[in-house]
């Protein structure tokens, strides 16, 4: 499952609006993405930033841009492709070891400052 998100996740190149299975404004996201693709996804984040879909979502219209917290989300799926694609790429055992949106937020809605070791 894990190595499905971040394939998915990898390949956040895509932008524009999109209407397969009736999904629209993926911006991120394939375009090509269905419902049950998205949904696990989206389960996935929420549990890494310990929320619900209406942190991000003007729920029930999924699509709307109205929460700034979609827009945010959006930036750091890009940020997290960009670190995957290009600055882990090449290194030993890169493609199990991606990141992730929990790498950093390990279940906070923010993620937790580092305290180094002692």
């Amino acid at each position: 499952m894990r190595i499905s998100r971040v394939l998915i996740l990898s390949s956040l190149l895509m932008g524009g609006v999109a209407f397969a299975d009736g999904l629209k404004n993926l911006q991120v996201l394939p375009k090509t993405m269905t419902k049950d693709e998205i949904k696990p996804l989206m389960r996935a984040q929420a549990k890494a930033l310990g929320v619900e879909c209406d942190f991000c979502h003007d729920v029930p219209d999924m699509a709307s841009d109205k929460i700034a917290a979609k827009n945010v989300a959006r930036q750091m799926m890009k940020m997290m492709a960009e670190i995957n694609d290009k600055w882990l790429k090449g290194m030993k055992d890169a493609d199990k070891n991606k990141i992730t949106c929990g790498t950093c937020h390990q279940g906070h809605e923010q993620p937790p400052p580092f305290v180094p070791a002692k």
